[in-house]
């Protein structure tokens, strides 16, 4: 069995209210397969899109976006 049509059960709950909303809620959250990419960023806070892997390289060492990395010996860099 297929998933539903997310996107439009969420429009739809956004604009509902009541019962119907509930009742579109319940709908909703139904997972009967895995969910695609798209699927989720649905549901997610924020796409997946958004982010870049944190720490990157630069020559080849490491560096951190936010504060200080620590590598797997424990040293930062």
């Amino acid at each position: 069995m297929a998933n539903p049509d997310y996107a439009t059960l969420l429009s739809s709950i956004a604009s509902a209210s009541g019962d119907a909303k509930t009742a579109l809620e319940l709908q909703c959250y139904v997972f009967e397969e895995a969910l695609t990419d798209t699927e989720k960023n649905l549901f997610n806070y924020v796409s997946d899109e958004y982010f870049s892997f944190n720490p990157g390289t630069d020559s080849g060492t490491f560096k951190s976006y936010v504060g200080v990395y620590f590598n797997d010996n424990g040293n930062s860099t």
